[in-house]
């Protein structure tokens, strides 16, 4: 199925983000429409109801994992089948929620299924099975399924075609086959310290990566690996947090880093040409393991406070317009696919040859307008479209 046109209402209003649900009071307290990460196990953690977030103008980046550490973020290959259906009704039985990330981390050791390496081909494969899975669903056809994160500064995962383990070119290799087959691009970024400083600092690594940033800037090298063809999805980094001595830490002090962070992202997006990214989210609220949790240090909470009153807002993926009307949001879902025809024997065929609207061009299209669920195709003479369920109040544009 062809990329899913992300919609106004997806996204929140502002760029700042937090790790963990539980960092809702936090955006609340600070009168701030941010982003939440929930990291689930599909097997194990009950399906989750996101509606007091998504009422609080909050959006959540649901990850899906088959497990942590040894069990794998997702399977070994005979599995597939069965983690992308688990993954499915998950999905399904969750509320409020229609982005939906799978896997983490799949190049470092850390994340591999009984130490076997997971390379590009196949994620890509048990990608694809998860994302069919979870868009089969009734009224989960417009959910935005989106690649796992790729481990910056990893070279755990060597391959035939990457021999040195270069993390970027381990990105690259999952995202080029799925490209018009995912729903955007989730990134991880981490700074060699906790000063200001350290957020724009231009250190790279010796060869052989040596065009590779050591610190936050890594996420530059991921942005500029990104295909032309998906240059228009959204973009979340759904990790970020110093490292102290190269192991990640977070010092109880207020020295500018999180206002920092916020404030290079702003700068990226605030060029025209950029792909922009839509959420930074901290890593992380939960106190899982102390040197990587933030909401137990009052002067980081301050420094956040600050950057949440820098009020930087979100910039929409190319081809969003905010508040554009219902009939917009039809004619850029239709203009992410190839117009070709089809046959279909469906209600909206049947509607377009009873108003001699001629042959159709395109296969039926699921979109998302407002939280509404879509259908729309495209005929010789016009383009026709209705709201799931809505089966007699059909629409056409004219062509």
């Amino acid at each position: 199925m062809p990329a899913i046109p992300p919609t106004p209402d997806q996204f929140p209003s502002t760029l700042y983000g937090i790790h963990d649900v539980e960092g809702l009071n936090f955006l609340q307290q600070n009168n701030c429409s941010g982003w939440l990460a929930h990291s689930v196990n599909v097997w194990s953690d009950p399906p989750a109801d996101y509606t007091a977030l998504v009422n609080a103008k909050c959006r959540v980046l649901v990850r899906l994992n088959n497990g942590y550490g040894s069990t794998g973020t997702i399977p070994l290959p005979a599995q597939y089948d069965a983690f992308a259906q688990q993954c499915a009704n998950w999905a399904a039985a969750s509320k409020g929620a229609k982005l939906f990330i799978i896997g983490n981390e799949m190049n470092i050791g850390a994340e591999r299924p009984n130490g076997q390496p997971i390379v590009p081909s196949s994620y890509v494969t048990c990608f694809q099975k998860c994302r069919a899975a979870i868009q089969a669903k009734p009224g989960f056809a417009n959910a935005n399924v989106i690649p796992g994160a790729i481990g910056p500064y990893n070279i755990e995962t060597n391959y035939s075609g990457n021999p040195t383990g270069d993390w970027i070119k381990y990105f690259q290799d999952v995202l080029t086959p799925l490209q018009n087959q995912c729903d955007g691009i989730a990134i991880h970024c981490y700074s060699r310290g906790q000063n200001a400083g350290d957020i724009t600092n231009q250190d790279k690594f010796q060869f052989p990566y040596q065009n590779n940033f050591r610190g936050f800037l890594a996420y530059q090298n991921f942005m500029n690996a990104i295909p032309t063809a998906m240059k228009k999805l959204p973009v979340y980094i759904t990790e970020t947090q110093p490292l102290i001595n190269d192991a990640p830490n977070w010092l109880n002090q207020n020295n500018g880093w999180v206002t920092a962070a916020f404030a290079e992202i702003n700068r990226w997006n605030s060029i025209s040409s950029n792909q922009p990214i839509q959420a930074l989210a901290m890593f992380r609220w939960l106190n899982t393991d102390p040197n990587w949790c933030f909401s137990t240090r009052g002067n980081v909470l301050d420094d956040f406070r600050n950057a949440i009153a820098q009020n930087f807002k979100l910039r929409l993926p190319g081809g969003v317009t905010p508040g554009q009307t219902l009939e917009q949001a039809v004619m850029a879902a239709v203009n992410k696919v190839p117009w070709m025809p089809v046959n279909n024997t469906a209600a909206l065929w049947r509607f377009a040859k009873a108003n001699g609207l001629q042959d159709q061009q395109t296969d039926e299209l699921p979109m998302n307008y407002q939280g509404n669920s879509y259908i729309v195709q495209v005929f010789n003479l016009g383009i026709v479209y209705v709201q799931v369920g809505d089966w007699g109040n059909i629409k056409v544009i004219p062509k």
